[in-house]
């Protein structure tokens, strides 16, 4: 289940870059590069910027990418040195925004890096409603082993975020004021208004299974524009 939640959600957002191609895109949380690997694989972006907090993933971005002195990565801190101002007309963020502390400076941070109308692609976990169960049966059985790890929820706050859609009412990272977040406590509507009210959205896609809606999927992406 974790592998197919994963492996759809970056089919997804192959899919959305429209077989069109892209100068130069900020990818904020790029993990170990895959999704901009294969992007550039493919012919759609030329060039571009990955970002990340944790220098494994950035050293192992470096590796990948070693053959091609197009793409540069560095530390949410290190953007302003790397990355000039309204230079990218892409910008990928998938999988992140639900753990830093501050979504809204977050960003705005990314957004002075992209030229007006560049395509913007956001996605964020479901976890809350009938999907949050769901995701906590196939955490269990991935755990089994004890080597998956994941964050439990007692019986009644199961049932706020289930069946009341209410991921504000126990504690969570969520509900505190941290640097960094866990996917425990948090609401994906409360990025879908943030996004509404900075950038324009066009398009709202699940994965993955696009049809069953926010009930039965993992993920929801954001397609827009930057104004």
């Amino acid at each position: 289940m974790t592998r197919l939640a994963h492996q759809s959600r970056f089919n997804r957002v192959l899919k959305l870059l429209d077989n069109r191609q892209y100068h130069c895109v900020l990818d904020y949380g790029c993990g170990d590069g895959w999704l901009l690997k294969t992007a550039w694989e493919k012919g759609v972006i030329q060039s571009g910027f990955g970002v990340d907090i944790a220098p494994h993933m950035l050293l192992a971005c470096q590796e990948i990418f070693s053959e091609t002195q197009d793409f540069q990565f560095c530390q949410p801190d290190a953007m302003a040195s790397t990355i000039s101002p309204n230079s990218c007309d892409l910008l990928l963020c998938t999988e992140t925004l639900e753990h830093v502390g501050n979504a809204e400076a977050t960003l705005a941070q990314m957004l002075q890096y992209c030229r007006v109308e560049a395509k913007i692609i956001i996605s964020v976990p479901i976890e809350i409603g009938p999907s949050l169960l769901l995701k906590q049966l196939g955490r269990y059985l991935a755990n089994l082993k004890g080597r998956y790890g994941y964050e439990r929820y007692t019986l009644p706050e199961l049932f706020a975020a289930t069946i009341l859609w209410d991921a504000a009412c126990f504690p969570s990272s969520h509900s505190e004021n941290a640097e960094m977040r866990s996917h425990k406590g948090f609401d994906y509507r409360t990025i879908e208004k943030l996004l509404n009210d900075q950038i324009a959205i066009e398009r709202t896609f699940f994965s993955p299974f696009s049809s069953l809606g926010k009930y039965f999927n993992s993920t929801i992406f954001f397609v827009g524009r930057k104004r």
